[in-house]
C-alpha cells in the first residue's frame, strides 16, 4: 500500500486530433521509490532492445524520438496505479496523450524536495541508458548542455 501523500490523483479530458477521438478518465500516480526508479531503467533497457541514443554516432543505436517515447512507456508502467480501460500501451497509437499524461505524472513528481524542473525526466534518462549514460549528457536536443550541478555550485566554476 503506497502512503496517500505520494499519490496524486489527476483528470484527463483531451481530444486528440491526430485520432479524433476524446481521451478522458482518471489516473492515480505514485512517487517513484528507489526499486522503482531502478524498474523504469531496467524496463527502458528492455523496450529500447538494448540500445541508447548517442547523438555522436548517429545511426548506430536508437534515434532520439524513440529513446524518449520508451522513457516515457517504462516511466508510466511503472509510477501509474490506476488508469481508465482505454489507457492500454499496447494498442495506443496517440503520442500526444502519451506525453500529457506523462507530464502530470513528472509534475507531480517535481514537487518533492530535491527534484527540479524536469529534473525527474532527465536524471531517469540519465541513470536508465546503462552504459550509454555519458553520451546522453549531451542529448539535448536544443544543443544547450543540460545543468550537471546546482546554480551555486556552477557559478562558483566559472571564471
Amino acid at each position: 500500500m503506497v502512503d496517500s501523500s505520494l499519490t496524486h490523483t489527476f483528470t484527463v479530458d483531451f481530444y486528440s486530433e491526430a485520432s479524433q477521438r476524446r481521451y478522458a478518465g482518471t489516473f492515480t500516480t505514485k512517487k517513484l521509490s528507489v526499486r522503482d526508479m531502478t524498474q523504469v531503467g531496467v524496463r527502458k533497457v528492455q523496450l529500447c532492445g538494448g540500445l541508447h541514443f548517442d547523438p555522436d554516432r548517429p545511426g548506430q543505436g536508437l534515434d532520439f524520438a524513440t529513446f524518449q517515447i520508451n522513457g516515457m512507456i517504462a516511466h508510466l508502467e511503472i509510477a501509474l496505479l490506476e488508469y481508465p480501460n482505454w489507457w492500454n500501451l499496447d494498442e495506443l497509437t496517440d503520442l500526444e496523450i502519451l506525453s500529457k499524461v506523462y507530464e502530470e505524472v513528472i509534475a507531480f513528481e517535481n514537487n518533492f524536495p530535491g527534484r527540479g524542473k524536469d529534473s525527474a525526466a532527465e536524471g531517469h534518462q540519465r541513470s536508465s541508458a546503462g552504459s550509454g549514460a555519458s553520451s546522453e549528457a549531451g542529448s539535448n536536443p536544443d544543443g544547450n548542455d543540460p545543468q550537471v550541478v546546482a546554480g551555486e555550485v556552477s557559478a562558483s566554476l566559472e571564471p
